[in-house]
């Protein structure tokens, strides 16, 4: 019988160290040397695996490069998805964005070092991998429909309400400008910060529920 520690078995954990060797390791020759240049078989050659092995894990290299912009989706997923959340979800996506601002500053891990370090080079490669820009525009639609789906049930609203659609958009269409400026002109990080929040603040004054009605005109 497989031997349980605590919820977790020992294979499950060993897993979720070989995944989190290949984020490190990938993200940081991604920033060292370009997402292009960068083989599996380098990867794997430091994690001391076959590319087998990391194919088991990640389907690809474009899956492997946004595999952290993925991990982040479904935890706030997961977060908005519990039955006993009981903070509104844009108070949650606040909170979700300061983070995200908080770990590009003063990174966790060296994974998500590398990952900022990743995303300040990711202008200057990304329109040579057309597969890349599509996957992290696929990230951004989840996010939206992320946001969407826990709107809707905030407030109780059909699941194609165009309002719910529209501050969903809003909010992650900001929210990649305000990253998208501070990556070009290199913004203080608390202006980074100030930004984000000012964006969010702004949705809730100009879209809220109340003017949901505006949008369907008798």
């Amino acid at each position: 019988m497989e031997q349980v520690v605590g919820t977790t078995s020992l294979r499950e954990r060993k897993k979720a160290r070989t995944r989190a060797a290949l984020l490190e390791v990938s993200q940081r020759l991604f920033a060292e040397q370009g997402y292009a240049e960068t083989t599996l078989e380098q990867i794997c050659h430091e994690v001391e695996l076959t590319p087998q092995t990391l194919l088991r894990y990640f389907s690809s290299k474009a899956h492997l490069a946004v595999a952290p912009l993925l991990d982040a989706v479904d935890a706030l997923r997961a977060f908005l998805d519990n039955p006993g959340r009981t903070l509104p979800t844009i108070v949650v996506w606040q909170e979700y964005v300061t983070l995200e601002v908080q770990e590009a500053v003063e990174p966790s891990s060296a994974v998500l070092a590398s990952q900022v370090h990743n995303l300040r080079a990711y202008r200057h490669w990304t329109e040579r991998d057309p597969v890349l820009v599509a996957m992290v525009s696929d990230i951004d639609r989840q996010l939206r429909d992320v946001l969407a789906a826990a709107l809707v049930v905030d407030w109780d609203a059909e699941p194609d309400d165009l309002h719910v659609a529209l501050v969903a958009s809003a909010l992650v269409g900001g929210r990649l400008a305000v990253w998208n400026r501070w990556l070009a002109e290199d913004l203080a990080s608390e202006d980074l910060l100030a930004e984000h929040l000012a964006l969010i603040a702004y949705v809730r004054k100009r879209l809220p529920r109340s003017s949901a009605a505006q949008l369907h005109p008798d």
